[in-house]
């Protein structure tokens, strides 16, 4: 027997909650984008009928290889934050996109900077 329907329309999608900057080929969390960290698990805390997705992002130097595995590397490392602030890891889901999924395309450092990302979606459970 199939269970109540779940949310419709706006409900039932991911929501771009935050995102967190990197510097360059680097995954460690840098002081400016803390209080973004704290936010998110501030957030997460006052809303348990939320899951998140983390998207991890490079800009297009490298190696697709290098990228995937560095855009992983940034993943994990707000996904640590989050669950060593007390957010549940079972809430938590994280996916490495390398240089797929620019929100830029000039060769500046400005747009670079733009794609070192990790992007915080909510997602109702």
């Amino acid at each position: 027997m199939a269970g109540p329907s779940g949310p419709v329309g706006a409900a039932a999608k991911l929501e771009r909650f935050q995102s967190v900057l990197f510097d360059f080929d680097k995954s460690n969390i840098r002081a400016s984008e803390a209080g973004k960290i704290d936010s998110i698990r501030a957030w997460a805390t006052a809303n348990p009928g939320f899951d998140f997705v983390l998207n991890g992002n490079t800009d297009p130097r490298g190696t697709s290889g290098y990228n995937k595995k560095l855009s992983d590397r940034r993943a994990t490392t707000v996904r640590d934050a989050m669950v060593q602030g007390g957010v549940e890891g079972g809430r938590i889901r994280s996916f490495a996109l390398g240089e797929e999924a620019p929100v830029c395309n000039e060769k500046t450092e400005a747009c670079y900077q733009d794609d070192r990302r990790v992007d915080v979606y909510t997602v109702p459970r």
